[in-house]
């Protein structure tokens, strides 16, 4: 008999490549909303906000009684949310699945972030003011709120810490548009500058990698290995700098036949938001839109490299070295240039900003 994993979250951009990696191996339980998904995996409806995710006491133990494991990827990961919404997902959810897996008597896996540390620039964020809503650091904190439920756990469990999650290696396919890919194809338009030191680190990793780990660590969890308290699933110190990155991404655009122009980097740390060049001549829309750029240059920290998890021999995922990261990221980039540039020739305006993303 296969063992059984509960698993929230799986709609969701690395929930919809988790379940596929795990259902060779388990019985998928689907922990949704209460509106079904059109997916062939039994569904129970919760609530992450509520006591015993909204289910009765009944209905609750019934469901922890068929846990072999628990994988929790489902949360709210919207810049734009307020704090209050975003603590009663990320965090209230931790802990009611946290509930779960002490009643199960099971192992639990959570995905959280490998940005849960940095929300110490929630000052520098909020020097945008009413330009631009996005407001990471916000998110950052609800997520580490929820690693402080997640260790209390008296249960084995791990803590998953993805960085900025892009497209399949094979091909750079997505299933939907990221907050970094709109910053991509921004970037791509042919701004005079962008806010980012040189040396600061883009980790980015594969959605199936991040999967692949995912159900390694499930499939430890039931065999009854020793868990990792926390799996890095980063390209660590291989990630890209800005500067490479820019490089990557200026080498596709042009490949695209866009009028890319290599852009300034402005230091976020030290350069205000309105000290962009003509500022006062930016549309109110690209002012949003340098505004996210601002703020997601601020999460990108000082350029210090992520730690890069290792699973044990049998569980082993794809690394990824230097090479490795350009080619993955020109891959990304291809797909999203492929898949949602508006076709035709456009000229870029400093003062209208184009709007490349179909």
């Amino acid at each position: 008999m296969r063992p059984v994993a509960l698993v929230t979250g799986i709609s969701g951009v690395l929930g919809s490549a988790v379940v596929p990696a795990m259902a060779q191996s388990f019985d998928i339980v689907a922990l949704t909303g209460r509106r079904p998904i059109d997916l062939p995996y039994r569904q129970v409806g919760i609530d992450l906000r509520a006591p015993q995710l909204g289910l009765d006491s009944p209905a609750f133990k019934e469901l922890a009684q068929q846990a072999d494991v628990i994988v929790h990827l489902a949360g709210n990961v919207r810049y734009t949310a307020s704090a209050d919404d975003l603590h009663a997902v990320n965090e209230g959810g931790a802990a009611e699945m946290v509930a779960l897996a002490e009643t199960a008597g099971c192992p639990l896996i959570y995905a959280s972030t490998a940005f849960a540390g940095r929300h110490t620039q929630a000052a520098r964020e909020d020097s945008v003011g009413a330009v631009c809503s996005s407001r990471p650091s916000a998110y950052h904190r609800s997520k580490a709120a929820a690693d402080e439920r997640i260790r209390s756990c008296t249960q084995p469990w791990s803590i998953v810490r993805p960085s900025i999650i892009m497209g399949d290696s094979p091909d750079g396919a997505m299933p939907e548009l990221q907050n970094m890919h709109r910053i991509m194809m921004f970037v791509a338009s042919g701004l005079p500058a962008i806010f980012g030191r040189p040396e600061q680190r883009v980790d980015m990793v594969p959605r199936d990698h991040v999967a692949a780990a995912v159900a390694a660590l499930a499939r430890l969890a039931v065999e009854g290995a020793p868990l990792p308290r926390e799996h890095w699933a980063t390209a660590g110190p291989s990630a890209l700098t800005v500067a490479e990155w820019v490089d990557v991404l200026g080498a596709s655009a042009t490949a695209a036949g866009l009028p890319f122009r290599r852009p300034a980097l402005l230091d976020p740390f030290t350069t205000e938001l309105t000290a962009y060049p003509q500022w006062e001549t930016v549309r109110r829309s690209v002012r949003r839109a340098l505004g996210n750029l601002y703020v997601s240059a601020l999460a990108l920290g000082d350029g210090e490299s992520f730690p890069a998890s290792a699973l044990p021999e049998g569980h082993r995922v794809p690394g990824i070295d230097r090479g490795a990261a350009r080619s993955l990221f020109a891959n990304d980039m291809a797909w999203l240039l492929r898949k949602h540039v508006v076709p035709g020739p456009r000229k870029h305006e400093h003062a209208t900003g184009p709007s490349p993303v179909a």
